[in-house]
């Protein structure tokens, strides 16, 4: 498929349409002047916008959503969908936003907490809107076109999915989906609309990636980048939101479709830093060095620039969830626990003893002693692609001072920078999650043989010991645990607890207690699934510029 314009004049084009937007909080500066009617009417103007539409998914929005660097989809993934979980910890989110990483923002509709996500998705889904507004009437290649049509349509889809996930209750909550939830907009603007219910919102994600998946069925076109929508993203898609009704039989065929031309990546590549795609990423962000002050990878990269200039460390493992890794499970290796220490000096024993550990922070850089089995630890998890020159991990390198950042207990070294400003793709979505909505979606469809021989053909390429004859409910939790494991860190675990309706429980650190968890007493929490943390308020935003916002719909 032939390409019109190059990653940063699509970020202009996608700016400039955002022109004449009535609600301050949708609206993004433009860098220039572009009209809507030259998206809509011209197959170049069409084409440019949709590369920004999808460049625009991991860059900054703008300078109101600067805190903590606000960059899209990376952004979203990690505070929402990992950091108000129970596996992934950070204490730079507790130490910088304690309050929000309690879960005392979530019913805040006047907090940016609220605000970010929605602003975000419906972002998306106007610059969508705007592409669909007259791409049918356009006059050019009809081929592009609908391609660019269906690209679109998938990433419209995947906005209303993000919203229902975080805005909505879980699926058995919704009264069969017919609970109020979000505004349905699938026409350019801000004008004024009803909020809908969960069911209008998944009937037209459903008709979106309908469309999509005909229109990506019968082309010609290909994509010719990464973090472009294809046929196997809205696939992908499609069973993603699937998931957000218990539509198994959905779910389980397009998951299935999804992974063919994605096989689950080897041990060596799980192992390469997850910074650009393997064979088995389907869909990423763009590597945008425009944006290096606000990259994923320079807060949340165990080499990135803040975790070693604030020494407020880059993510670590709940140890509860740790402690399930099998023997010779090789993604147990990207995390520094107490089985990694060489000899007996210091005793395994000791990350629960004040001496060694900072009981406020699991800082585990107080001791010297510890500080040389970190240091033997990191010298021995470079990434295996050595092509690279990589950053040192949790290094200051301002100071050159790799003593300065914290590296707590359960320090993570999945995810890698290529350099200290955070370069490096992120991944959206991979063949391993299709595999194992594939897994979860067949033990709900009374097909234990498949979801086993997922389970199998995943651990092939991460614990060659792995065998697996459990049926039932051991198989489901089976499942759900391989999904923990494997997808660790990348943007599944509050979201998966809810749909899941399981609690979230985050157990404290207990000094000379052994058999205690990882987290600092202070950010110790325990979410039940009828919680209402688990839906976040509609931004105060949408209701003052939407008069047809009834929040008394939604603020139950």
């Amino acid at each position: 498929m032939k390409k019109l314009i190059t990653p940063a004049l699509a970020l202009t084009v996608a700016a400039g349409i955002f022109t004449g937007c009535s609600s301050d909080y949708l609206e993004t500066a433009p860098v220039t002047e572009v009209s809507a009617a030259v998206v809509q009417t011209t197959q170049e103007g069409a084409q440019a916008a949709l590369n920004g539409l999808c460049y625009s998914m991991y860059y900054q929005e703008s300078d109101l959503f600067d805190y903590l660097f606000m960059n899209g989809e990376p952004y979203v993934q990690t505070v929402w969908g990992e950091i108000f979980g129970q596996d992934y910890y950070s204490y730079m989110w507790s130490n910088q936003t304690g309050s929000n990483y309690k879960w005392q923002a979530n019913a805040n509709a006047n907090g940016w907490m609220t605000m970010i996500p929605w602003s975000y998705c419906y972002n998306l889904i106007n610059q969508a809107n705007t592409i669909l507004k007259g791409i049918d009437d356009i006059n050019g290649d009809r081929e592009v076109l609908d391609f660019i049509k269906a690209q679109a349509l998938s990433i419209r889809a995947h906005a209303y999915t993000r919203l229902l996930q975080i805005y909505s209750y879980r699926w058995e909550r919704t009264d069969n989906g017919n609970k109020y939830c979000v505004v349905l907009r699938t026409e350019p603007g801000t004008d004024a609309a009803p909020l809908a219910t969960m069911n209008e919102v998944l009937s037209q994600i459903y008709s979106d990636l309908d469309t999509a998946v005909e229109i990506f069925k019968n082309s010609t076109a290909t994509r010719t980048y990464n973090w472009e929508p294809d046929l196997s993203v809205a696939q992908g898609l499609y069973a993603r939101a699937a998931l957000l009704k218990d539509d198994w039989q959905t779910a389980q065929q397009m998951a299935h479709d999804a992974r063919q031309a994605y096989p689950v990546m080897s041990a060596e590549e799980y192992k390469a830093g997850f910074n650009s795609p393997t064979k088995e990423w389907i869909w990423s962000g763009y590597n945008g060095g425009e944006t290096w002050f606000t990259t994923w990878g320079m807060m949340f990269c165990c080499n990135g620039a803040y975790p070693g200039v604030w020494g407020l460390g880059a993510g670590s493992i709940n140890y509860e969830l740790y402690r399930q890794f099998p023997d010779g499970d090789i993604r147990a290796d990207l995390f520094f626990t107490p089985d990694k220490i060489i000899g007996n000096r210091p005793a395994k024993s000791s990350f629960w003893n004040q001496s060694y550990c900072d009981p406020a922070s699991m800082n585990l850089m107080k001791n010297q002693v510890m500080k040389a089995q970190i240091h033997a630890f990191e010298d021995n998890s470079y990434p295996t692609d050595k092509s690279v020159n990589w950053p040192k991990p949790y290094n200051n390198f301002q100071t050159g001072n790799d003593d300065e950042s914290y590296v707590v207990f359960g320090a993570q070294f999945k995810f890698w920078s290529r350099d200290d400003y955070g370069s490096g793709y992120y991944c959206y979505m991979r063949g391993s999650e299709m595999l194992l909505i594939e897994a979860e979606a067949a033990c709900h469809n009374n097909q234990p043989n498949v979801a086993i021989a997922n389970l199998k053909e995943l651990n092939a390429q991460r614990n060659p010991n792995y065998t697996c004859n459990l049926s039932g409910d051991a198989l489901l939790d089976e499942v759900k645990l391989q999904r923990r494991f494997e997808l660790w860190g990348e943007g599944f675990n509050w979201f998966d607890l809810k749909r899941w309706n399981m609690p979230m429980i985050r157990k404290p650190w207990i000094e000379k207690d052994v058999d205690s968890n990882n987290i600092p007493q202070a950010d110790a929490l325990e979410k039940q699934p009828d919680d209402r943390g688990w839906k976040f308020a509609v931004p105060t935003n949408e209701s003052r510029y939407n008069p047809l916002v009834d929040r008394t719909l939604v603020d139950d």
